[in-house]
């Protein structure tokens, strides 16, 4: 796991102790999350194909600037890699996403006492590592970013979510993914 994720873990895990040591209420307008990802990447050029679905771990750290909009930080790190199939044939080039960045505006609307569904949009910024036989090519790509999910409430402080995000589209690539997050107040 890189540097980066790691103190992002830490952290997120520090702040969910200490929110839990000190019961705050759900006025607090903070907010951290942390969660798994399956990416589906996509490059196409005429007849050819290429897919991969390699793991990503995500952390999130929001402000709820208004009751129905949050402004959001984004950082990920690639958990694990996948082979490259070019039109259903293996390749043997591995695929990994070693990290990302973004800032999201994320709209929101409650529809009931523990359910919640939002919308993300923003900038992303992802890196792609190719290797093979001890070589690795990076590409790095930044685009506008979107996605949808649903949080449903476990207490008044912590909640898990579902969502599936869009974080490049553009020169005939294309990578998207669904995670499951564990996300609290502090």
């Amino acid at each position: 796991m890189n540097p980066l994720c790691r103190t992002l873990l830490s952290s997120l895990l520090a702040a969910g102790v200490c929110g839990a040591a000190h019961a705050q209420s759900t006025d607090s307008k903070w907010y951290g999350e942390i969660g798994l990802s399956q990416l589906n990447i996509k490059a196409e050029d005429g007849p050819l194909s290429a897919k991969a679905r390699p793991g990503l771990l995500t952390g999130t750290i929001g402000y709820q600037w208004l009751p129905n909009l949050a402004v959001e930080g984004f950082v990920a790190g690639g958990v694990s890699k996948d082979e490259i199939k070019l039109n259903g044939v293996n390749t043997g080039i591995d695929a990994k996403i070693p990290s990302a960045y973004g800032i999201f505006f994320k709209p929101g609307i409650r529809l009931g006492e523990r359910v919640e569904l939002f919308g993300r949009v923003g900038y992303a910024r992802t890196k792609l590592q190719l290797s093979a036989g001890g070589i690795n090519v990076d590409e790095t790509g930044d685009d506008v970013a979107y996605g949808l999910g649903l949080n449903v409430h476990l207490s008044r402080q912590s909640y898990l979510q579902a969502n599936w995000m869009n974080y490049h589209d553009s020169d005939n690539i294309k990578v998207e993914g669904v995670g499951l997050v564990y996300g609290r107040r502090f």
